[in-house]
């Protein structure tokens, strides 16, 4: 009789057990669920942003405008912004937005350092984990800035990011580009981003994952 009861309560035991093991997995599942699910603001599917910042790398030396290949220098300036902004617009294009006036070409027509409209160069920086349960291979994001005395967005940057993110880890990305920051303020003059002025975040437009799916935001 004794030994009878002993089996009872080692099997209740077992039930118990794997009971509690299901709803554990349940409430994993669900906080999944939840995870590549949830889009509200800025926020993405299983990517979080930890990090995001600009600066500017480049300053032109007016020097060069007394060299003999300043105009060779010049040419290859104004090439270089004609390419970056059609990049830029390829991405936009296929995004549906609207594209970037393209800049006309000025290699015959040196302008002072002063004066030209794209005299630095421009990193962004944003790093971001892997929250979900798939690996990242790949994201669109832009890098956002709105006044915070006016309360109007004055820079939208969009990049593109080849970057391999497994569930977990933590990787930065880097977007560089010719144009300012702002672009309704004298970001040329200014030797770095005033404290205070903006508000900057990062939105991430798309996800290209490893197993060959895509997650796409369906709002700006």
């Amino acid at each position: 009789m004794v030994s009878i009861n002993h089996q009872m309560i080692v099997r209740l035991r077992e039930v118990i057990m794997k009971i509690l093991i299901s709803l554990a997995l349940i409430v994993l599942s669900c906080g999944l669920c939840a995870a590549q699910t949830s889009t509200g603001g800025n926020a993405a599917p299983g990517v979080s942003v930890l990090e995001n910042r600009w600066r500017r790398l480049w300053v032109r030396n007016p020097a060069l405008d007394e060299d003999p290949l300043s105009m060779l220098e010049n040419q290859d300036r104004s090439e270089r912004i004609r390419t970056e902004v059609i990049r830029q617009n390829s991405i936009r294009t296929g995004l549906g937005k609207e594209p970037i006036p393209l800049p006309a070409r000025n290699a015959n027509n040196p302008i002072s350092p002063r004066r030209r409209p794209y005299p630095y160069e421009y990193s962004y920086r944003v790093k971001i984990t892997n929250t979900g349960a798939k690996k990242i291979r790949g994201l669109v994001w832009e890098y956002v800035l709105v006044d915070l005395s006016t309360g109007n967005e004055v820079g939208r940057h969009l990049f593109t990011s080849k970057v391999s993110v497994s569930p977990g880890k933590t990787k930065t990305m880097y977007g560089h580009s010719i144009l300012p920051p702002a672009s309704t303020v004298d970001a040329i003059s200014a030797s770095e981003k005033p404290e205070g002025q903006y508000s900057e975040s990062v939105v991430i437009k798309s996800i290209y994952y490893d197993d060959n799916t895509v997650w796409q935001r369906t709002f700006k």
